[in-house]
């Protein structure tokens, strides 16, 4: 498990685990500027619950705090790499890089959302969350369509940017190649769902300006 994640159990699912998606706070505006915001996650119960980021471009630094050993809250500071790659609609994408240690080895994964399943905010493979079936918003289904896509063809599954598995021994040519161009559908769908919603909110902006 994540260095400094000692609360975290194997086993969980990513939608039971608090998440930063990096696409969404692209969208609501966050990694344009060095500045001190916050985010909030509303639960149906009427709880919530809410972190400090100092945000940037190239990195954010998540502040909260969470219990030790002794069941005190202590304040906690991580900071989270981001790493920009092209769109093939143009502009950039962003990605959360796991720079944490699990089990002794550095992550370094470079992924769409981080959870928080134990004191640190790691990737789901850190944590070993798995997936429930549940229904989302345009960009979690484009992201679970790429995930279904890819467990056709193998286990393990890193995020959107994975290249294709190889094909297993088993499949036809045929078949595997079907299974790759829905991929490479699925891979155009996320980027067009993560730049129509990137530019409604410069839009947005613009209009406030």
């Amino acid at each position: 498990m994540p260095s400094g994640g000692h609360n975290a159990k194997g086993g969980g699912t990513v939608e039971a685990t608090r998440s930063l998606d990096v696409m969404k706070l692209a969208r609501a505006g966050y990694l344009r500027c060095w500045r001190v915001a916050g985010w909030r996650w509303t639960y149906g119960d009427g709880t919530s619950a809410n972190i400090g980021i100092e945000d940037g471009r190239d990195a954010i630094v998540l502040k909260y705090r969470a219990r030790s050993y002794s069941q005190e809250w202590q304040p906690v500071e991580q900071r989270v790499p981001i790493r920009w790659t092209p769109c093939r609609f143009g502009g950039e994408r962003p990605w959360f890089l796991c720079a944490v240690h699990c089990n002794g080895l550095y992550c370094g994964r470079r992924v769409a959302k981080l959870y928080r399943a134990g004191q640190l905010f790691a990737c789901r493979h850190c944590y070993k969350l798995g997936y429930a079936v549940q229904r989302g918003d345009a960009m979690d289904r484009a992201h679970q369509n790429l995930a279904r896509l890819h467990r056709k063809l193998g286990p393990d599954y890193d995020g959107p940017d994975m290249p294709p598995p190889r094909k297993p021994k088993w499949m036809r040519w045929r078949t595997y190649s079907g299974i790759v161009h829905q991929i490479d559908a699925g891979q155009a769908r996320l980027d067009a769902v993560f730049f129509i919603g990137a530019q409604r909110l410069i839009d947005r902006v613009d209009r406030c300006e």
